[in-house]
């Protein structure tokens, strides 16, 4: 596996789970809309979700993509929150989905967490053990 195959498994796969935390508590939330920005993984939410008050108290998230039979990928790395219209306007630009949430970027219930990912780790099916994938810069 690559950092090719990862995106096309994540596109196939379509919804992935974030885990975050605030230091006490654990979430787990299911995420559809997120897109690859060079090497990092780019999701919309409210800036008022417990995802985004947990990862301005804990900046490190993950996410997890995975298929039916267990094929699996792993997404973790430091995140921040971000309500930068030009990050807002780009996101916004590549999820033509996100128009049936919100009337335009400058929405102030819209936000993107930005993930930078440290690692990136996958398990193929019926596989022992992850396989260390390493993010191409620019892809």
């Amino acid at each position: 596996m690559n950092f090719e195959g990862v995106k096309l498994l994540m596109q196939e796969v379509r919804w992935g789970v974030l885990a975050s935390t605030d230091g006490a508590v654990v979430g787990v939330r299911p995420m559809g809309s997120w897109a690859w920005m060079s090497d990092e993984l780019w999701c919309a939410t409210s800036p008022s979700s417990d995802k985004a008050v947990q990862i301005g108290k804990v900046r490190h998230a993950e996410y997890c993509f995975a298929r039916p039979d267990g094929e699996h990928v792993r997404i973790s790395g430091p995140c921040i929150v971000s309500a930068d219209k030009t990050v807002k306007t780009r996101l916004f630009d590549a999820l033509p989905s996100l128009k049936k949430h919100h009337a335009d970027a400058n929405d102030p219930n819209f936000a993107v967490i930005v993930m930078k990912p440290d690692r990136i780790r996958y398990r193929g099916v019926g596989g022992h053990g992850y396989e260390e994938i390493l993010p191409k810069a620019g892809s």
